[in-house]
């Protein structure tokens, strides 16, 4: 009696702690996940106060309504739309012991975006990523309680004074109620058992651009569907990027070339080697004014002929690669693309790139 009863009890007890356990890390672990496919392009709407990019808020508010019942089996994404999330108790069909997020010092799956990430100390640096740097160390974490439903608090006293388990709840006062309840105090005391914390963490790219990026020389934002703004103003777009580091103040080459270019290209007018028209002003486009960048990027598509650039020159268009497509080398912008998932920039060995 004092070693097969309390061995077979404990034995369905651990049952289902072993499967909440389980539980509360699918909880921590598929949301983190979830994390890799947003867009950190965009800045969250106004009002938003979940994260630096959009939809940072939205990825564990969905978690928290998918493991409301502390798994994913029945998912109803309440309140409204099924009884999982509005105080429903029919997901506890355990018998010997129940898990619930309302126990105190229990926590539903939370995240947080982690700063410190890549920070150099350096002006430029910094203020690119003020500006743009949505990503980062994105943690997320989990804990479940668990109450006691079959074993007895205490089991022949009058052979052992060491309590077989926390205080046996009663079913028929709720099983939310008694969550709500319960107390934790470490050790035996209390009559909750808090199962450790699960917890998960990725680093993810804190200048990401999800937008594909297709942009002509003298243009000066790249095409694709109406930019959004963050809080500084800066659509979030390529161009902008290149031209928030090329215009810094901490530049010190575009700050002493400005006023230089201008009176360069207006001594060449004065000396008859330039047309009048070829004079800057602010209203001349990138290309022609050095006091701007000018982009040329055309992005790969499936099915496509490699990405080339055609430039006017000389009366007749020429072809360049806006990017290292084609080095007449070793070509490893085209061989890994060729090769998408084998190997580093499609090459066997890493050494041979």
């Amino acid at each position: 009696m004092l070693v097969i009863v309390p061995v077979f009890l404990y034995a369905l007890f651990l049952d289902d702690l072993l499967r909440y356990k389980l539980e509360g890390q699918e909880a921590a672990v598929t949301t983190i996940w979830d994390y890799t496919v947003q867009d950190y392009g965009s800045p969250p709407a106004k009002g938003d106060d979940g994260g630096k990019f959009v939809g940072f808020g939205l990825v564990q508010g969905y978690a928290r309504q998918m493991y409301c019942d502390h798994e994913s089996g029945i998912d109803s994404f309440g309140p409204g739309k099924g009884p999982e999330c509005e105080d429903d108790e029919e997901h506890h069909q355990s018998v010997v012991a129940h898990a619930c997020w309302l126990n105190p010092g229990a926590q539903e799956v939370e995240c947080q975006l982690g700063g410190g990430v890549g920070e150099y100390g350096v002006d430029q640096h910094q203020s690119y990523m003020s500006t743009y740097g949505r990503g980062g160390l994105i943690r997320c974490s989990a804990r479940l309680g668990v109450q006691n439903y079959l074993l007895q608090h205490e089991f022949l006293t009058e052979f052992s004074n060491v309590d077989l388990a926390r205080e046996k709840q009663d079913r028929g006062a709720g099983i939310h109620n008694n969550a709500k309840k319960g107390t934790y105090a470490g050790g035996t005391e209390g009559n909750i058992y808090l199962l450790p914390w699960e917890r998960m963490s990725i680093l993810t790219d804190t200048w990401a651009l999800t937008r594909q990026v297709d942009i002509r020389p003298g243009q000066t934002s790249s095409e694709g569907p109406a930019e959004t703004t963050d809080v500084a103003g800066a659509p979030d777009d390529l161009y902008e990027r290149v031209l928030h580091l090329y215009e810094h103040q901490s530049n010190q080459g575009f700050q002493d070339m400005q006023s230089e270019a201008v009176d360069f290209v207006q001594e060449a007018i004065d000396d008859k080697l330039l047309a009048d028209g070829m004079a800057i002003t602010d209203s001349t486009p990138p290309g022609d004014d050095p006091r701007k960048p000018s982009i040329g990027m055309i992005p790969h598509r499936e099915g496509a002929a490699a990405p080339e650039e055609t430039i006017k020159q000389k009366g007749s268009d020429e072809k360049y690669f806006s990017s290292e497509w084609r080095d007449w080398g070793q070509d490893n912008n085209k061989r890994s693309y060729d090769a998408r998932g084998n190997w580093y920039m499609g090459c066997n060995r890493e050494e041979s790139c």
